[in-house]
């Protein structure tokens, strides 16, 4: 008898836990995400380059060269760019070197960063990048602009 009230405790618990966490996820009247243990993240990106060049990258994550992606995104479109599961201990992390047309130069950003883009509050689950010249801009639900802009990394 006592090991069904502990049961149904515990699933009661549970349920209330899950609720209140939840409620997490509404940033500026938005419910961006429900809350969950290993949420799936969607990075998109956005070839905004003046000059209509190809736009050619190469990303690694967290350092693991094993896990590398490759691609083209020409001028003007926009593609999904990586998606993984989030870790439980948070630390994702993809690191991007980019290339405009025939040019030698790369850029690099880390275009995802748990400790950037999973915040309190926030965590982007759809991130939106607009790869310009002067460095990567990131999609503001606030603003529905590419207003949130970075410099390159080093």
């Amino acid at each position: 008898m006592a090991s069904h009230r502990n049961l149904i405790m515990l699933v009661t618990l549970s349920l209330l836990m899950k609720v209140a966490l939840s409620q997490n996820g509404v940033v500026m009247g938005k419910n961006i995400f429900k809350w969950e243990f290993f949420p799936k993240i969607f990075v998109y990106v956005s070839n905004d380059i003046e000059g209509r060049l190809d736009l050619h990258s190469s990303c690694i994550e967290n350092g693991n060269t094993v896990s590398r992606y490759r691609g083209l995104i020409l001028p003007g479109r926009s593609k999904e760019f990586v998606h993984f599961t989030k870790t439980f201990w948070g630390g994702n992390r993809y690191v991007c070197e980019f290339r405009f047309g025939g040019e030698t130069q790369t850029h690099r950003f880390t275009i995802y960063r748990d400790s950037r883009d999973n915040i309190d509050k926030y965590q982007c689950r759809n991130c939106f990048w607009s790869i310009r010249r002067n460095g990567p801009c990131a999609f503001n639900s606030h603003t529905e602009r590419y207003d949130i802009c970075y410099a390159w990394d080093r």
